[in-house]
């Protein structure tokens, strides 16, 4: 029998995890760059899902994207976590957060769904 996300062991969260919040830095020539700073660690859940087809309208091919679940303890600053300004760091690879799914029910856990970091335009 599958127990209910609030139902969940606090055992189970046993990876750690960082959250990175952006920010653009101006350095001393007054040149501005876009930095990412570790804001808050945590213990979590780690689950990879199905994988997922996305076609890409640039050229119309179709890829397979990884989605990966962190499930956290909720707290206040968590519930602050957006995915314009964050992401998640985990064993050194980066996740863009798709989505954050709060538990307004018990308040004990959430739920942040995302994807692998294509690399790219920040490597900061």
């Amino acid at each position: 029998r599958e127990k209910a996300q609030s139902d969940m062991e606090i055992g189970n969260l046993n990876q750690r995890i960082s959250f990175l919040e952006h920010h653009t830095v101006t350095d001393e020539i007054g040149n501005h760059f876009t930095q990412w700073e570790k804001v808050f660690s945590c213990w979590a859940k780690v689950s990879v899902s199905n994988l997922q087809n996305a076609e890409n309208s640039e050229n119309g091919t179709t890829k397979e994207i990884r989605l990966v679940s962190f499930t956290v303890r909720q707290t206040a600053y968590l519930m602050n976590i957006n995915s314009t300004t964050h992401r998640i760091s985990f064993r050194n690879q980066l996740f863009d957060i798709i989505s954050a799914k709060p538990d307004y029910s018990s308040n004990s856990y959430m739920t942040f769904t995302c994807k692998i970091k294509e690399a790219g335009n920040d490597e900061h």
